[in-house]
């Protein structure tokens, strides 16, 4: 009776790991912190995600930013990317899911 339920308990945590994945370009647009949206039906909207490795392939405005990181010693600074594009659906899907173990948690 107890291996039904380590197998259930296994097939969530893989389930879980699986979710917690990246998804892959072919998702984008996607947000994590979605930024302002305008009042238009259905709302076009900015993302605030920030990358050091540069935007998605398909962003037509790629905004350089150069940052300050005080971590690294005085006067050191950090190249951040972030797409400025307005997008209908750039708010709806996001880029990375919950953890595995908040999954997990929810679940029992």
């Amino acid at each position: 009776m107890r291996r039904p339920q380590v197998i259930l308990v296994v097939t969530l945590a893989v389930l879980g790991v699986l979710a917690a994945l990246p998804l892959g370009e072919g998702s984008w647009p996607c947000c994590d912190d979605c930024g302002i949206c305008n009042r238009m039906m259905p709302p076009k909207c900015r993302c605030n995600d920030i990358s050091a490795h540069g935007c998605h392939p398909e962003c037509k405005k790629c905004v350089r930013n150069t940052l300050t990181a005080d971590d690294d010693g005085p006067g050191s600074t950090v190249r951040a990317y972030r797409c400025a594009d307005m997008l209908t659906n750039f708010c709806e899907l996001r880029c990375t899911t919950a953890p595995a173990a908040a999954f997990l948690g929810e679940v029992f």
